[in-house]
């Protein structure tokens, strides 16, 4: 059996920056990661012990605005378990250029589901 455990929601926002300001300023939440690319800020975790939330940027096209963050012992056993449940496979396990591995599945309700594993 795969272990899973550090499940967060990541809210899909249309700006990253302006959305982590107000979550920071006025909720009391603290910045503990953030991962930027060429069009400036895409994700960040930010932190209210003993949880968190991720803030995603928005994808052009995506209506969503909700996705699940789970990590896992084993990304390719989790994807297999999820394969057999019949869960939707949006995205192959693939390392990340921010050294995790991860891959996405569609939950029986259409909710993104990523499951990823911390670079050793």
């Amino acid at each position: 059996m795969n272990d899973f455990r550090e499940a967060f929601p990541i809210l899909h926002v249309d700006d990253v920056a302006a959305a982590s300001a107000f979550y920071c300023s006025t909720l009391g939440f603290q910045e503990a990661y953030r991962n930027e690319d060429e069009h400036g800020l895409e994700f960040v975790f930010l932190a209210l012990e003993p949880h968190g939330i991720g803030l995603g940027r928005r994808q052009p096209g995506e209506e969503r605005d909700f996705a699940l963050w789970i990590y896992a012992d084993d990304v390719d056993a989790a994807a297999e378990r999820l394969r057999e449940a019949g869960a939707e496979e949006v995205l192959p396990p693939t390392d990340q250029p921010w050294g995790e591995r991860m891959c996405t599945f569609l939950d029986p309700n259409g909710h993104l589901v990523h499951i990823g594993a911390k670079a050793e």
